[in-house]
């Protein structure tokens, strides 16, 4: 049985993230020692107030019940389908904050997106993918907490790590891991 995410103050979720991110030790990627470090994310969804912290992969694998509370905090936010995070975009959120020195969480505007949910989105916005990889659980839409917009979309292009869309006038960037490409609203 999943147990429900625990919610924080705005105030105790910010101490947490920064504590998190301070306790890193970051290791060259190219160790063996990088591939079975602890990976800790900090996520946060406004829309239900609900918050992960903490580490999802450790001594070389995915923690279960980790996996359990993130696919609990990207779910359809319409209709409340809860799918299979891809662990991949897990490991592209962390590789953004590693390489970004980022130390806050990230605010997940949409994650897992539902086949209903997103054809009634394609009927309200054109930039809505038929295929979108939000139904397979392998893109997020976020926001950054004290890093502009325009620079974490830069770094993200710069990672080559699948596609990047950019959307500054809703402040959010996308990001999945299909094939390296990018678009903006």
């Amino acid at each position: 049985m999943t147990q429900a995410p625990v919610s924080y103050s705005r105030r105790t979720f910010f101490f947490f993230a920064a504590a998190a991110g301070s306790a890193l030790v970051i290791r060259p990627d190219t160790s063996s020692a990088a591939e079975s470090a602890t990976r800790i994310l900090a996520l946060h969804s406004r829309w239900s107030e609900e918050n992960f912290i903490g580490p999802f992969f450790e001594r070389g694998q995915y923690l279960p019940n980790a996996l359990d509370e993130i696919n609990h905090l990207f779910r359809d936010r319409h209709d409340d389908t809860v799918h299979d995070i891809d662990v991949r975009l897990l490991d592209l959120l962390y590789a953004f904050k590693q390489r970004t020195n980022y130390r806050s969480s990230y605010e997940v505007v949409c994650g897992y997106r539902s086949k209903k949910t997103n054809r009634m989105l394609r009927k309200k916005s054109r930039l809505v993918a038929k295929d979108s990889l939000h139904m397979k659980g392998q893109a997020v839409d976020v926001r950054f907490y004290g890093m502009e917009l325009a620079e974490a979309h830069q770094i993200a292009l710069d990672m080559q790590a699948g596609g990047v869309g950019y959307y500054p006038d809703q402040d959010f960037m996308h990001l999945d891991v299909g094939r390296v490409r990018s678009w903006s609203d």
